[in-house]
């Protein structure tokens, strides 16, 4: 009961974040799978997993670096809703955690990269977690991409434990995401080979729905196009829909946070 109360408190703060400070729009496909399954996303921003709480499909129990609970009030609350902890050398105490969701019926979201995203958006070599978790539980992976304004990213070090890390904030501005068709791999987790190709696939798929986000991102961002702003909240007014480029996929819709 604790966890599904603050679980849902998040989802709440995150969605109305997103529809008051942002302009973030999310296009998915009309097959997304009910019942459990993993969304799987590149990773461009520290704050990816907070803004993920808010995407519309159903409560999505994240995999989120231990540096963010190690951050006050944040950290406690974290835990409070359930979201996994992924400890540096204790990978597998988060994929078990993962696991028992999944086997609990539950939607897990991963950030297949294990880390940042490069500076310029550029995908980093992906680790294989999320394939492997998808092959054990025998769930669907739904690929996920996203593209933010990158001038309002701020990059922060986070010193702990003797150590710094990097931390990208992205606080308001445009936030695209685009969500795709899921994908089932039939090999076993064992299946080295297997699961290196999959995470290939996975990967590609992931980044050809980071450029759809992206040239929605060009579409309509801000504030470097604020003449087509005025463009679309013109077209808005005379119930005109905002241009797209649907060349990639037809989405069943979309969820604008405006």
């Amino acid at each position: 009961m604790t966890t599904r109360f603050f679980h849902g408190l998040g989802r709440r703060a995150a969605y109305f974040y997103a529809r008051r400070l942002m302009r973030s729009e999310i296009e998915w496909w009309p097959t997304l799978p009910s019942g459990p399954k993993i969304i799987a996303a590149n990773h461009p921003t520290t704050t990816d997993p907070f803004l993920m709480m808010s995407w519309p499909f159903e409560p999505i129990y994240i995999l989120i670096s231990e540096a963010a609970f190690e951050v006050p009030l944040i950290g406690c609350f974290l835990r409070l809703a359930g979201h996994v902890p992924v400890r540096d050398g204790r990978g597998r105490d988060a994929f078990d955690a993962a696991l028992r969701l999944l086997d609990d019926g539950q939607t897990v979201g991963i950030f297949p990269e294990g880390a940042l995203s490069g500076d310029d958006g550029r995908l980093v070599r992906a680790r294989s977690g999320a394939v492997r978790l998808a092959a054990t539980a025998r769930v669907p992976v739904v690929p996920a991409g996203i593209a933010p304004d990158r001038h309002f990213v701020t990059a922060r070090q986070w010193r702990r434990s003797g150590t710094s890390e990097q931390m990208r904030w992205f606080w308001l501005g445009a936030y695209e995401v685009s969500v795709g068709k899921p994908l089932v791999f039939e090999h076993a987790a064992e299946d080295r080979e297997g699961v290196r190709r999959s995470t290939d696939v996975l990967m590609g798929e992931i980044e050809r729905l980071v450029q759809r986000s992206a040239r929605r991102l060009l579409d309509g961002s801000w504030p470097a196009r604020a003449g087509s702003r005025t463009e679309h909240k013109d077209r808005r007014e005379r119930g005109m829909p905002r241009p797209r480029n649907l060349d990639a996929m037809e989405p069943r819709g979309s969820y604008n946070g405006r």
